[in-house]
């Protein structure tokens, strides 16, 4: 290849190299909307407004194909939804969600060796997308949704069974 015009305008360097860069991102940020499940999310439970109840900063999620969020989410949860939002370098294609936990399926267990609690989210009788949280996140998800929580009413037979 041929690269004369490189030593011939250098400042084009300066102009096409951020500009190819960003691009770059902003294919990346759209893939990983797509792939990852975001995008179809969005269609029906983008955000309107600002979110009311607990929510946590710098969390990671594993969504559908194994497309990872890590440390860069905030996930939150009241009585009536699971709140997904992405930071601000990320948020390219990436609104925010409120899903309210009658379009969620939850199943609950443990991961690495019964250390780690998990919890998997089926969201959406339409789009069907899985969200895995874990760790400490998920005893905080599920006591600020209370009994929005989707497993609550078994969680409760479970308890008055056990007495």
């Amino acid at each position: 290849m041929n690269f004369e015009w490189i030593d011939r305008n250098p400042w084009m360097v300066l102009v096409l190299g951020p500009a190819y860069a960003i691009a770059l991102l902003f294919v990346i940020l759209y893939a990983i909307s797509q792939f990852g499940g975001w995008a179809a999310l969005t269609r029906r439970f983008r955000a309107s407004g600002p979110f009311n109840g607990e929510s946590w900063k710098w969390q990671s999620a594993r969504f559908r194909w194994g497309i990872n969020y890590n440390n860069c989410m905030t996930v939150g949860a009241n009585r009536d939804a699971l709140y997904l939002s992405v930071m601000i370098p990320f948020h390219l294609f990436h609104p925010a969600l409120l899903i309210p936990w009658h379009e969620i399926e939850v199943e609950t267990g443990k991961v690495c060796f019964g250390l780690w609690d998990t919890a998997r989210f089926r969201i959406g009788t339409e789009e069907r997308v899985t969200l895995r949280i874990y760790g400490k996140l998920v005893p905080r998800v599920r006591q600020a949704a209370g009994q929005g929580w989707p497993l609550y009413l078994i969680e409760q037979m479970e308890a008055e069974t056990k007495r």
